[in-house]
C-alpha cells in the first residue's frame, strides 16, 4: 500500500498536461434538454450532461482536439475543439442509426459500439425504464447472446456461449473495475453483492473469450458494470418497489425493494456519493420429491402405475435432505433380533429357535433378501426459512489533482441470503463480501489496487444440515433402523396371512424348501409393510421448530461441516488483493494506439477444513499478467486491426500466452465486417484445485498435488462402519462410475492433478446500422483444449481396485463418489450463432429481438466426464414497446422462448430442462413537476411455472409497483 500511495504521489508532482475547458448544452430538435448525453475525448475523460442537460469538460490536452456528444436515441455529434473555454450548443437530431453510443471495453479504449473490433452489448441507466425484468440485471437477457440462470429469487448468473452453471467459471464479472468473484466461491454470485439498478450507469458485454486484454479466466464472456459517477451524477435520488411473488409452491408473497443514492459536487476538484439497497422477499421453494433415482415413477414389477416413492425403504428425494442410508440383510436382522424376541415372548421354544435359525441360516440365507433403508430425512422447506435479502453499500470519494485525473477511494460492502444451487443445495446465510478499492487515472495512466473479503456468515449446506437434524434424534441412527426394522417385522406376518402367528409359520415352511418371501407374497408385496416401518421410525425424529430441533440446528449452523460431530456449516473467510495498471502510449507513439498493463493477485483460502482442505493453515497462492495490445487504421481507414497479446503465470501452473488478433472492416459508412482469432485460457477456480466436502451424494475433492496429498477424510460406509480415505487413495484407487453402474468394475487408473484449460475461438460479425434499423449478427467457434471438469468415480473404502478385496467393499455398500476435478483428453468443441435487430415501426413502436444457437460438440457423451453445456439450442428474445402513444407513458412487452436442454452438474442430479415460452411487461408513468417516475410491471405474466436448473425451485410470477424520485 505504501509503496502504490508513494507512486500516486510521484503522479500528481509530474504527470501535468495543459487542461483545455469545454463547456456546453445538448438539446434535441424541439430544443429540450438531453439529460445524461454523453460527452467523451478518451477512455479516461469524459463527462454527462446534468439534467438540464449543461455540461462542462476539462482536457489535459492542447487544442486542436476532438470530443463525442452521444445519447440512445440520437445521432451522434462530433466537434473539433480548437481553443480553450469554447461553449458548444450541441443539438442531437433522432437517430436514423442505432449502434452509435459510445463502448470502452472491447479495447479499453473509447469507440462508438458500431466500430467495435469484437461482439459487444450495452445496456445503460436510460435502459432501465424501459426493461421487462424485476430488475435491471434480470433484464440482461434481452441481451444478444445471453443467458440467464436463476439460482434463486435474487440469485441470476449471466452467461454466454454455454457452459452454464450457477458457479459459472469462465465468466468474469468486473463492477467499477473490480472483478467481484468471492475468493472463496470462486465466481460471482450475479448482482446479489454487486450495484443497485439505481447508482448503474452503464453495463457493457463481451461475450468469448476476452483472456488478451482480461486475463486469466475470461474464456466465456465478461460483463462490466459501472456506476455513476458523482462528478456527472451529482443529487439525491430514491426508489421504491413493492410487489408480489406467486408460486403454488409457496404462494403468494410480499416483496420488496428499496435503495437511496446521495451525490454531491462540493467543488471541481472533489465529489462523493453513497449507495444504500435493501431488498428482501420469499425465495422460490424448492418441493420436487420424486426420488432422485427415479425421476420417471416407481413402479412394481408388472404393475403401471407408479407408486408413492416414499414407501420404498431406499427412497431419496430431490429435495429431501438427511436421507442417510445403511443396507442390511434382512434375513440376518431376523435372525439376531426378530427370533430372540419370539423366545422372550414365550412364542418360540428354545429348541424351535435353534431349529428356525438353521433354517434362514442354511436354507433360505437370502429368504428376505437385502435392503438399502434410508432414512426419511427432512423436505428443504423444513430446514431453511425461505427469505431471500441484499443489503448493498457503496461509498465513494473522488478528487481531481487535475481536470483529466482522478482519485477513487470506494468501499463496496454487501451481503445477503438467497439459496446457493451448486452441487449441493447451500444456502447463502448472512454472507458477506467486502470490496475496497483506491484507484487512480488520468488521460494516459490508470492503477488500481483493491482488497476483496468474503465472510460466509451462517452458510450452510443443506443436505450436511439434514443429516445432522436427522442424527440428532433420541438414539441417533441406530435408533431410527432398529425401530424401522422392529416395525417391518412385527407387521409383516399379517401380509402372508390375517392371522399372524399363521402368516409367521407359513414363511418359516417355505423357507426350509428354499423359497423367498417374494415367492409367496409378490415383489413389492410388502411395500405397505415398508410404508407403516417408515412411519413408525419417522416418529422418533426431531419435530421442525420444538425446542431440541431449534437446539440442533443452531449448533448445526454455526460449527463447521461434520455431519456425525452435529456441524453443517460453511466457516469461509477467504481474502484476495489485486493490483492493476495501465498505460496509453498514445502521447509518446503517433500512428498506432497501444496501451500496454499489468495485474497481480493473491489469495488467501481459509475456510478452517469446512470448504477447502486448510484443515490447519489457510491455502495461498499468486496470479500475475502482463499484456500489450495495438490498434490501427489502414488502407484510408477502410480497414481497423487490433491486435493484442497477453501473458499470465499462476504460482503453481506453468505461464500461458494468449494472442488475440482482429479486423474490423468497413464495406460501407454504415456496414461493416469484422474477423477475430481470440485465445484463451482458464485457471482450475479455487474450488477445482482445493475442494474438499462430503455433499452426502458424492464427495467433492480437488485435484492440485498438494491438494491430493492433504486430503484426508473419514467416511461411513452402508455397512455402518467408517474408514479413513487419503487423497491419494482416491486418485490412484477408484473404478470408473460407468463400469460399476454396468456391473464389471474396471479400475479407473491414476486420475492425474488438474490443470489449465485453452480455449481458441473464431469469431466472424457483420453490423449494418440502417435507417431506422439496426442489425448485428455473428459466428463463433471454440475449440477447448484439456477442457476443466468433473469425473465421477467410485472409491471403495478399503482394499484396492485390483483385487478382490475392493470388489468385496462394493458388494457391501462400502464405497464413496467421489467427484474428481480433473482435465479430459476428449474433444470439445462449442459453436454458434447470434443475431440481434432493432427497428422502429410507423415511427411510434420500437421492435428489437435476438436469436441465439448453441452447440456443443463433446466427442464421448458416455464419457465419465460431465461437460455441463446447460445451454438451450435456440433462445429468442422479442420485445416491442412505445414512448409515443401518450405524454409522458411508455410500455415494454418481451416474450422470451428457449427449446428443451439437458442440464448437468456434478453432485447434483442431471435432468432435462423442459422448453419454455414467458411473458414480461412493463408500463412507466413519468411525472416531470416532479422529476419522478411511477413503474408498473410483471414477470410471467402467463403464470406457467418453470425450472432453469434441475432441482431448484420452479420459477413463478412476480408483480410489481415502483417509484423512483429523480431517477
Amino acid at each position: 500500500m505504501k509503496r502504490i500511495l508513494s507512486m500516486i504521489a510521484v503522479l500528481f508532482s509530474t504527470i501535468i498536461f495543459a487542461q483545455t475547458t469545454v463547456t456546453g448544452s445538448v438539446t434535441d430538435e424541439n430544443n429540450n434538454p438531453i439529460p445524461g448525453a454523453n460527452v467523451v475525448a478518451d477512455a479516461t475523460t469524459g463527462t454527462v450532461a446534468d439534467f438540464d442537460g449543461n455540461f462542462s469538460l476539462s482536457v489535459d490536452q492542447m487544442p486542436p482536439f476532438s470530443i463525442t456528444v452521444s445519447s440512445v436515441g440520437f445521432d451522434s455529434v462530433t466537434l473539433s475543439v480548437t481553443a480553450s473555454n469554447l461553449n458548444f450548443n450541441v443539438q442531437l437530431t433522432e437517430s436514423q442509426n442505432l449502434l452509435d453510443e459510445i463502448v470502452v471495453s472491447a479495447s479499453r479504449i473509447a469507440e462508438r459500439l458500431f466500430e467495435s473490433p469484437v461482439t459487444i452489448e450495452k445496456f445503460d441507466y436510460k435502459d432501465i425504464a424501459q426493461s421487462t425484468g424485476a430488475d435491471f440485471y434480470s433484464s440482461l437477457e434481452g441481451l444478444k447472446g445471453v443467458q440467464i440462470n436463476s439460482g434463486g429469487l435474487f440469485l441470476q448468473q449471466v452467461n454466454t456461449r454455454g457452459f452454464s452453471t450457477i458457479y459459472n467459471n469462465g465468466f468474469v464479472q468486473l463492477v467499477d473495475g473490480m472483478n467481484n468473484e468471492a475468493p472463496g466461491l470462486g465466481f460471482s454470485a450475479g448482482n446479489l453483492l454487486g450495484i443497485h439498478e439505481l447508482d448503474i450507469q452503464s453495463v457493457e458485454l463481451m461475450p468469448g473469450a476476452a483472456s488478451a486484454l482480461y486475463g486469466a479466466n475470461a474464456t466465456k464472456g465478461i460483463l462490466f458494470m459501472n456506476s455513476k459517477n458523482p462528478f456527472d451524477f451529482p443529487g439525491v435520488s430514491a426508489t421504491y418497489r413493492h410487489g408480489f411473488t406467486s408460486q403454488e409452491a409457496a404462494g403468494d408473497n410480499a416483496y420488496y425493494d428499496f435503495a437511496f443514492r446521495a451525490a454531491n459536487k462540493f467543488s471541481d476538484k472533489f465529489a462523493a456519493k453513497i449507495t444504500v439497497s435493501y431488498q428482501e422477499g420469499e425465495d422460490w421453494h424448492a418441493v420436487d420429491y420424486r426420488d432422485i433415482n427415479h425421476l420417471d415413477g416407481r413402479y412394481i414389477d408388472g404393475s403401471v402405475e407408479a407408486q408413492n416413492p416414499r414407501d420404498f425403504p431406499d427412497y431419496d428425494g430431490v429435495n429431501v435432505y438427511g436421507d442417510i442410508g445403511q443396507r442390511f440383510d434382512m434375513t440376518g436382522a431376523f435372525r439376531a433380533a426378530v427370533i430372540p424376541s419370539l423366545v422372550s415372548q414365550g412364542l418360540l421354544s428354545p429348541a424351535g429357535a435353534a431349529q428356525v435359525n438353521y433354517i434362514f441360516a442354511n436354507l433360505s440365507p437370502n429368504f428376505f433378501g437385502n435392503y438399502q433403508i434410508n432414512a426419511s430425512g427432512y423436505n428443504e422447506v423444513d430446514l431453511i426459512d425461505n427469505r431471500a435479502s441484499s443489503f448493498k453499500t457503496d461509498i465513494a470519494f473522488h478528487y481531481k489533482p487535475t481536470e483529466d485525473s482522478e482519485l477513487i477511494l470506494n468501499s463496496k460492502i454487501g451481503s445477503g441470503n438467497t439459496m446457493l444451487h451448486a452441487t449441493n443445495r447451500n444456502m447463502l446465510k448472512n454472507f458477506g463480501l467486502q470490496q475496497h478499492k483506491i484507484e487512480y487515472k488520468n488521460r494516459n495512466l490508470g492503477l488500481r489496487f483493491y482488497h476483496t473479503a468474503e465472510n460466509s456468515g451462517n452458510t450452510h449446506d443443506v443436505s450436511a444440515l439434514g443429516a445432522v437434524m436427522t442424527i440428532a434424534q433420541p438414539g441417533g441412527l441406530n435408533a431410527y433402523f432398529g425401530n424401522y426394522i422392529l416395525d417391518y417385522f412385527t407387521n409383516l406376518p399379517s401380509v402372508v396371512d390375517p392371522n399372524p402367528i399363521v402368516g409367521l409359520n407359513t414363511m418359516i415352511y417355505y423357507a426350509q424348501f428354499g423359497y423367498t418371501l417374494n415367492d409367496i407374497i409378490g415383489k413389492g408385496g410388502d411395500l405397505g409393510v415398508h410404508a407403516g416401518a417408515r412411519a413408525a421410525a419417522d416418529a422418533n425424529m426431531l419435530v421442525p421448530g420444538s425446542a431440541a430441533w431449534n437446539t440442533a440446528y443452531e449448533r448445526a449452523v454455526n460449527n463447521g461441516i461434520d455431519v456425525f460431530a452435529g456441524g453443517a456449516g460453511i466457516l469461509d473467510t477467504s481474502q484476495s488483493n489485486s493490483f492493476e495498471a495501465d498505460y496509453n502510449l498514445q502521447d509518446l507513439v503517433e500512428g498506432v494506439d497501444i496501451i500496454v498493463g499489468a495485474s497481480y493477485r493473491d489469495y488467501i483460502l481459509r475456510s478452517n477444513g469446512t470448504l477447502f482442505t486448510d484443515y490447519t493453515d489457510p491455502i495461498e497462492f499468486t496470479d500475475m499478467g502482463l499484456y500489450a495490445q495495438a490498434q490501427k487504421d489502414i488502407m484510408g481507414g477502410a480497414v481497423k486491426l487490433t491486435g493484442s497479446m497477453r501473458y499470465d503465470k499462476s504460482e503453481f501452473f506453468e505461464g500461458t500466452v494468449t494472442p488475440r488478433i482482429g479486423a474490423l472492416i468497413f464495406l460501407s459508412e454504415n456496414q461493416n465486417l469484422r474477423v477475430s482469432y481470440q485465445t484463451g485460457f482458464q485457471n482450475p477456480a479455487a474450488q477445482d484445485q482445493y475442494i474438499g466436502l462430503d455433499i452426502g451424494q458424492a464427495v467433492l475433492m480437488g485435484s492440485s498435488p498438494d491438494n491430493v496429498d492433504r486430503f484426508n477424510m473419514r467416511l461411513r460406509g452402508a455397512s455402518g462402519n467408517s474408514f479413513n480415505v487419503t487423497g491419494n487413495q482416491v486418485k490412484m484407487n477408484s473404478y470408473t462410475a460407468a463400469s460399476v453402474q454396468a456391473g464389471a468394475p474396471v479400475a479407473a487408473g491414476d486420475l492425474g492433478n488438474v490443470g489449465p484449460q485453452n480455449v481458441k475461438s473464431f469469431d466472424l460479425g457483420y453490423r449494418i446500422n440502417g435507417k431506422k434499423t439496426a442489425l448485428d449478427i455473428n459466428a463463433y467457434y471454440t475449440k477447448w483444449d484439456n477442457f476443466i471438469s468433473s469425473v465421477e468415480v467410485i472409491t471403495p473404502l478399503y482394499g484396492s481396485a485390483s483385487n478382490m478385496m475392493g470388489l468385496y467393499a462394493l458388494s457391501q455398500g462400502d464405497f464413496k463418489v467421489f467427484s474428481y476435478d480433473a482435465n479430459t483428453d476428449e474433444i470439445v468443441n462449442t459453436y454458434g450463432v447470434s443475431a440481434g435487430f432493432e427497428t422502429n415501426i410507423l415511427n411510434t413502436f420500437d421492435l428489437s429481438g435476438t436469436y441465439s444457437y448453441n452447440k456443443m460438440q463433446f466427442d464421448n457423451p458416455n464419457s465419465d466426464y460431465e461437460s455441463g453445456f446447460n445451454t438451450p439450442e435456440n433462445r429468442v428474445v422479442l420485445t416491442l414497446g412505445s414512448a409515443k402513444l401518450a405524454e409522458n407513458f411508455s410500455f415494454n412487452v418481451t416474450a422470451k422462448y428457449h427449446d428443451n436442454f439437458m442440464w448437468e452438474q456434478s453432485g447434483f442430479q442431471d435432468a432435462m430442462i423442459p422448453a419454455r415460452t414467458t411473458f414480461d411487461a412493463s408500463m412507466n408513468f413519468e411525472l416531470p413537476s416532479m422529476n419522478s417516475r411511477v413503474k408498473v410491471g410483471g414477470t410471467n405474466l402467463g403464470g406457467e411455472e418453470y425450472f432453469m436448473m434441475a432441482g431448484s425451485g420452479a420459477i413463478g410470477s412476480q408483480f410489481y409497483v415502483g417509484f423512483t424520485i429523480n431517477p
